[in-house]
């Protein structure tokens, strides 16, 4: 499975990827720009990305913001993971209203900062992504 992982904070971005490396490649993006640069460019290159981990809260744009933008990318272009749409999670130290706009927006699930490999194998599965190793 290839995976993006937003975030700007170099702690946060370092932690998910040690622990998403174990379900597939990961790739890195620090605000929303270079994000959907990478989203979109994995869809030309016939490689979507399966997951996608946002920052509620990026330098450039809100998360809700990039989520949007990503699921109006898939429904214009058709643009889907074998799987169907990407499985975004929001990555967030806040609750209540903005969590909420990032599920309007089109995300599957959240997950709130400090985590660690269980709360998010927890929130994967529940996605139904396959179990890794923690």
């Amino acid at each position: 499975m290839k995976i993006l992982i937003i975030e700007d904070e170099f702690v946060s971005r370092t932690k998910l990827q040690k622990i998403l490396s174990n379900l597939g490649e990961c790739h890195l993006a620090v605000n929303g720009a270079e994000a959907l640069e990478a989203f979109k460019m994995g869809h030309e290159e016939g490689k979507p990305y399966g997951l996608i981990t946002v920052d509620i809260k990026l330098p450039d744009m809100t998360g809700p913001d990039v989520v949007k933008k990503i699921r109006a990318f898939e429904k214009e272009s058709g643009a889907t993971t074998s799987e169907g749409e990407s499985k975004i999670l929001m990555v967030t130290a806040m609750s209540g209203k903005n969590v909420m706009a990032s599920f309007k927006e089109g995300c599957e699930g959240y997950i709130v900062k400090p985590f660690d490999s269980r709360k998010i194998a927890g929130e994967l599965a529940r996605l139904g992504i396959a179990p890794f190793q923690l």
